[in-house]
C-alpha cells in the first residue's frame, strides 16, 4: 500500500562557501528527504528518510529529478502517482534554484548546498488538525518564496537599453550560465554590458530577480 502526501515542504539546510568563483555547473545538491507518517491509530508520527547526491543541473528538469526521486519515495512508501507528489518535485527545484541564485546574487559560492523536504503521508483520511497543517506549511511555503532573498532585479529600462542581442559567433560558445544549456553556435543570444552571454529568455528572467550579472557581479542600474 502507497500513502499519499498531505503536507510538504523544502529549506536549505548549509553549505560551505568557496572563495573562488565556482560555475554553477559544479554545485552539487545533497537532498535529505523526511517522510512522517501519521495514523489516527496512533498519537506519535514515525518516520523514515533517505539523502541523495546530484548535480545542480537535475534540478532543470522535474522528469529527471524524478527519476532519480521517484525509486526512493517508493521504498519509503510514499505514492509518487499523485498531483499532490508532483508539487514536492516542483517544492524542492523552486527551493534548490533559488537559493543557489540568492547565493551567487550576494557573492557567495559553494560546492555542495545541503536542502532538507519535509513530507507528511496520511496513512488514513485527513482529519481537521491536518487540513490545518496542510494551510500553515502553504502559507509557510508562500512566504519563503516571495523574500526572494531581498534581491533587487534590474530596472526595464535599462535592461532594453544595455542587454544587446547578437548572434553567437565560432568560439564564444560554452554555457547559459542560468539554466547551464549549452549557447549554440549561430544561435541568437543576449549580451551583457560586460560581456557575458547567455540566452535571452533566461537573462530576462534574471535581471528580473537580481540586477548583477550571475557571472562577475556587473552592477545593472536599479528602478
Amino acid at each position: 500500500m502507497e500513502y499519499k502526501v498531505v503536507t510538504h515542504q523544502s529549506h536549505p539546510l548549509q553549505f560551505t562557501p568557496h572563495h573562488r568563483q565556482l560555475p554553477p555547473s559544479s554545485i552539487y545538491i545533497v537532498l535529505t528527504v523526511s517522510v512522517s507518517y501519521i495514523s489516527a491509530a496512533s498519537a506519535d508520527p514515525f518516520f523514515s528518510q533517505r539523502t541523495l547526491c546530484f548535480r545542480l543541473n537535475l534540478l532543470q528538469s522535474p522528469r529527471r529529478l524524478n527519476q532519480v526521486l521517484a525509486p526512493e519515495l517508493a521504498e519509503l512508501r510514499v505514492d509518487t502517482s499523485s498531483a499532490e507528489y508532483d508539487g514536492v518535485l516542483q517544492d524542492i527545484i523552486q527551493c534548490g534554484l533559488l537559493t543557489v541564485r540568492g547565493m551567487l546574487d550576494q557573492g557567495y559560492y559553494c560546492q555542495a548546498l545541503q536542502l532538507h523536504s519535509d513530507m507528511l503521508v496520511a496513512m488514513e483520511p485527513m482529519t481537521d488538525q491536518e487540513t490545518l497543517m496542510t494551510r500553515a506549511l502553504a502559507e509557510s511555503r508562500m512566504e519563503f518564496e516571495n523574500s526572494n532573498y531581498g534581491m533587487v532585479g534590474a530596472s526595464e529600462s535599462s535592461v532594453k537599453k544595455m542587454v544587446k542581442k547578437v548572434k553567437v559567433e565560432d568560439g564564444e560558445g560554452g554555457d547559459c550560465m542560468v539554466c547551464l544549456e549549452e549557447l549554440r553556435f549561430g544561435f541568437e543570444a543576449s549580451r551583457m554590458p560586460c560581456s557575458h552571454l547567455f540566452h535571452g529568455g533566461c537573462i530576462e528572467r534574471w535581471l528580473k530577480q537580481s540586477h548583477y550579472c550571475p557571472i562577475c557581479r556587473f552592477e545593472m542600474p536599479t528602478n
